[in-house]
């Protein structure tokens, strides 16, 4: 577990994710969202 939560995001990480993708404009779709930490083991 220690080494999961290592490389784990935070939850602004995650929250900032989802909040560029609400802003997007009407004429855009976002249908998928990937977000993976830069570090890994």
């Amino acid at each position: 577990m220690k080494t999961f939560r290592a490389v784990a995001l935070q939850a602004d990480a995650i929250a900032r994710a989802v909040r560029y993708a609400l802003e997007q404009p009407d004429d855009g779709d976002v249908s998928e969202i990937v977000v993976r930490p830069i570090a890994s083991t």
